[in-house]
């Protein structure tokens, strides 16, 4: 692919083989013992993973700022396809979107400013001509799908009939689920091993993330931060991440249970299970990416879900 810096959106299409080898951790006291799930153990072994990816980034050329946008939009999507002669199949699709408007730019629009001399006008007759660029609203959404391949039974035997873990959708952290660890959400083993007592996470194979949140500069009387673009922002976030494996009907397990709500419809499940945090934080751009420090209180969660309300996170885009 193209490097990120690249100026505008692109296409990509790539070829990939990888060998992977899946080595379940061994228990510290009994060597010939694991630490983990039955479920993680029986994904023990090496596999072929033989697949096409193509997509298009819209990479940032319709946002003021990479990483801490305050006008603008961007999108993605992208979409993969394992097979023969790998050994395991699925197709997986991801997408995602955010937008940004400023609030001045909305109450300009309201305001039928659309020449040139009235924004000037308009901007002379203000106070603090810093507002033009102040407070904003932001939205995004993300979301992702993976369905089992078996291609008519070329790839039929019980563990590549599995998506493999490291493929399947993973939920929860800063930039993604703000009040959730990184994979805090989601389905679970009944045992984890030592250092996840709660049970190892599985991953899902049908996720979605979205957040809309508000921002504004750092006051005045904090130069230093203001100068290099740090803002305040208040969120909302909500978000699930579940296996549909059993409801849509399709073939192979995912690895992983699939709950309690396996009859319901699949929309029953995605709402039922969706996760929701509010709260507020600081963010800045780098040159090297987004870093921002926030505090979130969880609305709606699960009695095994791994919630963190302080997390400090780096990213490449708003989220």
């Amino acid at each position: 692919s193209p490097p990120e810096s690249m100026a505008g959106p692109y296409l990509f299409l790539d070829w990939n083989a990888s060998l992977r080898d899946v080595l379940p951790k061994r228990s510290a006291t009994h060597p010939f013992a694991l630490d983990c799930s039955p479920e993680i153990a029986r994904q023990a072994g090496t596999y072929l993973k033989h697949s096409m990816t193509g997509g298009l980034h819209l990479n940032g050329c319709f946002i003021d700022d990479r990483y801490d946008p305050t006008m603008g939009y961007d999108a993605h999507l992208v979409g993969e396809v394992a097979g023969p002669p790998g050994d395991v199949g699925f197709v997986k699709l991801k997408g995602g979107y955010s937008w940004h408007l400023p609030v001045e730019l909305l109450r300009m629009m309201v305001l039928g400013v659309n020449d040139d001399d009235d924004v000037n006008r308009y901007i002379d007759s203000k106070e603090d001509v810093d507002s033009v660029i102040g407070t904003s609203l932001h939205s995004s959404f993300n979301c992702g799908l993976i369905r089992p391949l078996t291609f008519n039974g070329l790839l039929g035997t019980n563990k590549s009939s599995m998506v493999p873990s490291s493929d399947r959708f993973y939920t929860g952290g800063p930039g993604q689920l703000r009040g959730f660890t990184p994979a805090g959400i989601g389905p679970r083993s009944n045992k984890g091993g030592s250092n996840v007592p709660g049970g190892d996470a599985l991953g899902g194979d049908l996720f979605y993330t979205s957040t809309l949140a508000t921002s504004i500069p750092f006051p005045s009387y904090f130069s230093t931060l203001r100068q290099n673009g740090a803002r305040i922002f208040g969120f909302a976030n909500a978000g699930t991440c579940v296996s549909t494996i059993g409801l849509l009907g399709g073939g192979g397990g995912g690895g992983g249970q699939s709950s309690s709500l396996l009859g319901l419809p699949v929309w029953n499940q995605i709402l039922q299970s969706s996760r929701v945090a509010v709260g507020g934080g600081v963010s800045v751009g780098s040159p090297m990416g987004r870093f921002e420090a926030t505090y979130a209180v969880p609305m709606r969660y699960g009695p095994r879900d791994a919630r963190k309300s302080v997390q400090f996170g780096f990213g490449f885009s708003f989220g």
